[in-house]
């Protein structure tokens, strides 16, 4: 019996459809001067509860105190490294946040373990020096002190709201 071959149109339609779902296992994300941020929490002390976290282009979605003070407190544990950073790049504009802007979408869950690494300037300064930081999937490259400023007073702030509305869970 001959195998049954599809019709191109059939095949061309095939093609065309999105997966319902896919996992990224790394993402890079690059930040220098003021990177802006936007706290959103919503259905409060609820087991629904979530708090959404934008940075630059990434926004975070967390449920638990606990996970988010485990961020804060690896960014916070890299302050020493950060010492080493510009002030600030010049020529930098902030991007705007909002429904359209964000790049990536991240659930952070359990208690992340925060690494941190200076990586000193390459090519007489053409490549700057950055503080990288790997949490999850997500490697934060941090281009100088006021990009690691903002976004650790960032989660400081996640760290708060979900500490002091803790859940059922908690």
């Amino acid at each position: 019996m001959p195998a049954r071959t599809r019709p191109p149109a059939e095949q061309t339609a095939q093609a065309r459809m999105i997966t319902a779902s896919s996992v990224v296992t790394n993402l890079v994300v690059r930040a220098a001067g003021l990177v802006p941020a936007r706290l959103d929490l919503a259905h409060v002390g609820t087991p629904e509860q979530q708090l959404g976290l934008t940075l630059g282009g990434v926004l975070i979605y967390m449920r638990a105190g606990a996970t988010a003070r485990a961020a804060a407190d690896g960014w916070t544990g890299a302050a020493v490294l950060a010492q080493s950073l510009p002030p600030a790049i010049a020529g930098r504009r902030p991007l705007l946040i909002g429904p359209t802007t964000v790049a990536a979408m991240v659930r952070l869950a359990g208690l992340p373990e925060v690494g941190a690494i200076f990586v000193p300037s390459r090519a007489s300064g053409a490549v700057p020096a950055m503080l990288r930081l790997q949490m999850g999937p997500v490697t934060w490259e941090i281009c100088d002190a006021t990009a690691y400023t903002s976004m650790l007073r960032a989660w400081r702030q996640a760290a708060q709201l979900l500490g002091d509305n803790p859940t059922e869970d908690e």
